[in-house]
């Protein structure tokens, strides 16, 4: 099946205007159409929670036009999860690590994803929440956008290290994991709890943690 491609117009954006942001439909094909609308219901409402045929009204796709983009709901699910971590790899988790002073313009994706309406975290991490053990293709995929995402921050954590000057040594994937690892819970417990006091309170403890892998002067 071919990826669905990011469309190329637009820049960075905050988690609060891609959310907000109404979806075009003279903007955009039937396929895409459908992979939005997927993005946001399932991150309301859970895979479970939703039926395709939810997704086809609100793109207004009928159910031949929906199997002949995707060949089952299983296959979709991985697309929406998929075109989520793309967009969010290219628009949403792109500013720079170079100092411990970006840190926090670094880190407030996260806490906005804690923000969100009714609290819905990451969408991805969600759906691997729900349909992982039961489901091995949308497992696979979501581990592997998950995967991407973990080198992204270990590569942001690289030039941390190296653009520092610090002194201290660490392995940036190691860290990478359990800062995602991280996240994923406090995101979780954000969305259990209806608080954002999770991500706030991880926010200033990987802020320090960093400070004390690197031997940097707090800010």
């Amino acid at each position: 099946m071919p990826r669905t491609k990011i469309p190329p117009e637009g820049s960075k954006k905050s988690v609060s205007e891609a959310w907000a942001t109404p979806i075009d439909p003279t903007r955009t094909n039937k396929r895409t159409l459908l992979i939005l609308h997927g993005i946001r219901v399932f991150h309301k409402k859970g895979v479970n929670g939703t039926g395709i045929a939810e997704v086809m009204e609100l793109a207004g796709v009928g159910k031949g036009q929906f199997y002949h983009y995707f060949g089952s709901k299983d296959q979709f699910i991985c697309e929406v999860v998929r075109y989520t971590m793309d967009y969010f790899l290219t628009r949403v988790f792109t500013a720079p690590l170079r100092t411990l002073a970006d840190f926090d313009e670094w880190f407030q994706p996260y806490m906005e994803l804690g923000e969100l309406p009714d609290f819905l975290g990451c969408p991805v991490g969600a759906v691997a929440c729900e349909l992982s053990p039961s489901n091995p293709s949308v497992r696979a995929t979501a581990a592997l956008c998950l995967q991407r995402w973990i080198i992204h921050i270990a590569e942001c954590l690289s030039a941390l290290q190296q653009e520092s000057g610090a002194v201290g040594l660490f392995q940036p994937l190691e860290v990478a994991e359990e800062v995602a690892s991280d996240i994923q819970g406090a995101l979780l417990m954000a969305r259990a709890m209806q608080s954002t006091r999770y991500v706030l309170l991880l926010r200033e403890r990987t802020r320090a943690r960093l400070t004390q892998l690197l031997q940097l002067p707090q800010n």
